[in-house]
């Protein structure tokens, strides 16, 4: 093993392996700062040199290019509210209202160091876990992975904030929105009314662009108001530090997002959830999530980034992908002439150390542009409404339409621009209806799954009932921390009467 990875650290190094691997890192920053258009994208774009190159040089190209996507997605979602990927949605909740604040670089600066460091925990994962996890892969089925998508939506009422109700709420309005389509198990049209482009999947990547980042665009035009008037230039410093501070939830939502990328079908964009609402139950106080709270930028950025390593084992070791980005990975791996499993990870264990050093290379490297870029980028927070607005809009759109490149996709940004706009008003949560919407088509997949193979016996295996278990926990604890500050909330608020 150790021959292997200093071979497989020989072989990136040569000249031309740092190329493709600069071609990759550079393709990946600029693809996860455009709204909507992530590593799936840049990965379909990469395929074809698969068949060309040696897998030795093409290995740091993809890897290089979709990991470093991961670490640039969050500038976006800061400083204009759309999500750079779809494991940056969660980033949004905390990371605008930051640059709201004038801390755009602050909550950049954490983002960046909490990306490092789950990319790093994501790496080290996969070096270690391929024995360890062989058995568990195995003995997981769909009533747990069912359970598991179970105990992601019990997190909706923790994200309602102080209405939990509303939170149950939105979620389900998330999951009726998420049933729009071709029922994947019959074939049954829904919700369709006759429309062809609705026979197709919404994009979570559409709903998010017009439910977050066009509605809080459009609210900022009629305020006429900056996203921020000030800007810090030692935010990014601060932001480091404050991240390094929380260690404890960094290295917490790392594990949650290496755990939840190594079960095929969930990813990043239900890991990142999961770990904000982990980030809600441990800290203290709370009061200031979902207003700026920079723990609500650290946990679901250290989950993401690490979400990719643990994505990679059942990939590497058992040919199962995790979801697209990762079966778009599989085939580039068998284009290359790659088998998953035994092979791979005894006869060609050298490319197995090249995919990890490129992972770990990638954050380390990507960490640090983003940082050198970030005063830079901040500023843009500061600029006039009038002029940034329609550049967003523009950008917004262009996310939008490389879904499927269909004019439904805008007017599918705009309804969901109606209702955040809404919702934002009323003062209803909008986190709780994204993760209803990722998570609804999972529950319905792993449920008739269940029921098809063990009937309602699935209910009392061992792994349902431990994971069932974690859910109860999670929500005793959580509604109690609400209920505490309700009561806060209400006594401070007869007190100043």
């Amino acid at each position: 093993m150790l021959e292997a990875a200093e071979l497989a650290l020989a072989i990136l190094f040569t000249p031309i392996h740092i190329l493709m691997f600069t071609v990759g890192i550079v393709m990946g920053l600029f693809l996860g700062v455009l709204p909507g258009i992530d590593a799936v994208f840049g990965l379909a774009v990469l395929l074809p040199f698969c068949l060309v190159i040696d897998p030795t040089a093409a290995l740091p190209l993809i890897l290089g290019m979709a990991s470093i996507t991961f670490t640039s997605g969050p500038i976006p979602s800061i400083l204009i509210g759309a999500p750079g990927t779809a494991g940056s949605t969660a980033t949004i909740v905390d990371g605008f209202p930051m640059a709201k604040k004038g801390e755009a670089g602050k909550a950049m600066g954490a983002a960046f160091t909490a990306s490092l460091i789950g990319g790093l925990f994501g790496a080290l994962v996969l070096t270690i876990s391929v024995p360890i996890f062989r058995p568990l892969v195995l003995m997981f089925g769909s009533p747990e992975f069912l359970a598991m998508s179970i105990l992601g939506i019990s997190l909706v009422a923790i994200l309602g904030g102080g209405y939990p109700l509303r939170g149950v709420v939105t979620a389900g309005l998330g999951m009726l929105f998420s049933l729009i389509g071709q029922d994947p198990i019959l074939g049954v049209e829904r919700w369709s009314f006759g429309v062809p482009y609705l026979l197709q999947k919404v994009s979570i990547i559409t709903v998010a662009l017009g439910f977050f980042a066009l509605a809080e665009i459009i609210d900022l035009a009629i305020k006429r108001t900056r996203i921020s008037v000030s800007h810090s230039s030692a935010g990014k410093w601060d932001g480091m530090r404050e991240t390094l501070k929380h260690k404890k939830l960094v290295l917490s939502s790392s594990a949650i997002g290496a755990l939840v990328g190594f079960m095929p079908g969930l990813g990043a964009a239900v890991a990142c959830w999961i770990a904000y609402a982990w980030a809600l139950i441990i800290s203290k106080p709370r009061s200031g999530f979902g207003k700026g709270d920079i723990r609500g930028v650290i946990a679901p950025e250290a989950a993401d980034n690490a979400s990719v390593g643990g994505a990679l084992i059942p990939t590497i070791a058992f040919g199962i992908p995790g979801g697209t980005l990762m079966a778009l990975m599989l085939s580039a791996f068998w284009m290359m002439g790659m088998k998953p499993g035994p092979e791979l990870l005894t006869k060609n264990l050298h490319l197995v150390y090249l995919i990890i050093w490129t992972i770990a290379l990638s954050n380390i490297l990507g960490a640090a542009l983003c940082f050198l870029f970030t005063d830079t980028v901040a500023k843009l927070a500061t600029v006039r409404i009038e002029i940034l607005a329609p550049v967003v809009i523009m950008l917004i759109y262009g996310g939008g339409l490389v879904t499927t490149m269909n004019i439904g996709d805008i007017i599918v940004v705009v309804v969901f621009c109606i209702l955040g706009w809404g919702m934002k008003q009323l003062d209803w949560p909008r986190p709780p209806l994204l993760l209803g919407f990722i998570l609804g088509p999972l529950i319905e997949r792993f449920y008739f799954a269940s029921t098809m193979v063990y009937g309602y016996k699935w209910v009392v295996r061992p792994g349902v009932l431990v994971i069932f278990a974690l859910t109860a926990i999670c929500l005793y604890v959580g509604l109690r921390i609400q209920r505490k500050e309700i009561e806060v909330q209400s006594t401070g608020a007869g007190g100043e009467s």
